[in-house]
């Protein structure tokens, strides 16, 4: 009973040890997509939330995310969206960029030599020879039915005889006549009549500083504007409000409707703007 006694007093500080033992930590992610993955969950955003704010493809995303990198054109390209995902999160490029090192290979940058065809270019005085001497020829043969044709040989069975038909393009009469001189159908005072803004028309213009996605759509919730906008440009939207607006880059980009200048900051979400104008 006594040993049994001392075993069991010198197992309990053993037990008591493991029992206090910190839980082992979670293993961090150690490629770039898990990174942004959770960087994104982390902030609660949808990928719809990253493609409007980014402007890549949901596809290009969720590859990036599962780090499927040959879906994707190339390494500069992986390299230039994964600096664009973690600027948007606010976290470091660079120690994603080091473990792509590790996940891929230094890619090509898309430009090969050509695969030798086996064919051969003709030594000087080979073949090339024969090249003026053919276009010597085709250019006689073009002459001689030039000639034939104005002077209107026999052929074909007709006589010599025959008066020689007018060619179809000299007419008496219209040589004189300009060639461009065309009535103005009387359609056209109509088509622009109808161009003038409609009386419930309401303007929007925005003022891009940096380069910035727009997209509006007017009160039948049709797309009247969608593009990407250079720094330093002006664009002036013409349509019928309500009007629902989604501006990228928003900090970038200021925004005029008729006489109000609208404050973008409470309608932005990591750098996307949603907002409705009535």
């Amino acid at each position: 009973m006594s040993e049994l006694s001392e075993l069991q007093q010198s197992a309990e500080p053993a037990v008591q040890a493991e029992l206090l033992a910190p839980p082992a930590a979670a293993a961090a992610p150690t490629s770039p997509g898990a990174c942004l993955r959770e960087a994104r969950e982390a902030r609660g955003l949808s990928i719809d939330e990253v493609t409007q704010a980014i402007k890549f493809s949901a596809r290009q995303i969720e590859a990036i995310e599962r780090d499927d990198f040959g879906r994707l054109p190339g390494s500069t390209f992986v390299r230039g969206i994964i600096r664009s995902y973690a600027k948007l999160l606010q976290i470091d490029a660079e120690p994603l960029l080091a473990m792509l090192g590790k996940e891929r290979p230094a890619a090509d940058s898309g430009v090969h030599a050509p695969e030798d065809t086996g064919a051969q270019l003709p030594l000087p005085g080979e073949r090339r020879s024969l090249v003026p001497m053919l276009a010597l020829l085709l250019t006689l043969a073009a002459v001689a039915v030039a000639v034939a044709t104005h002077f209107n040989w026999p052929a074909g069975g007709r006589g010599a005889g025959e008066p020689k038909p007018a060619p179809a393009s000299v007419i008496p009469g219209q040589l004189a006549q300009p060639a461009l001189q065309v009535e103005q159908p009387a359609s056209v005072a109509p088509a622009v009549a109808a161009a003038t803004p409609a009386a419930d028309s309401r303007q929007l213009i925005f003022v891009f500083q940096d380069k910035s996605w727009v997209e509006v759509k007017d009160a039948t919730q049709k797309t009247i504007f969608s593009q990407n906008n250079l720094g330093g440009t002006r664009q002036v939207v013409s349509g019928k409000p309500p009007f629902d607006v989604v501006i990228g880059n928003a900090s970038a980009v200021q925004l005029q409707y008729g006489d109000r200048t609208i404050d973008l900051r409470p309608y932005t979400k990591v750098e996307v703007a949603r907002l409705t104008l009535q």
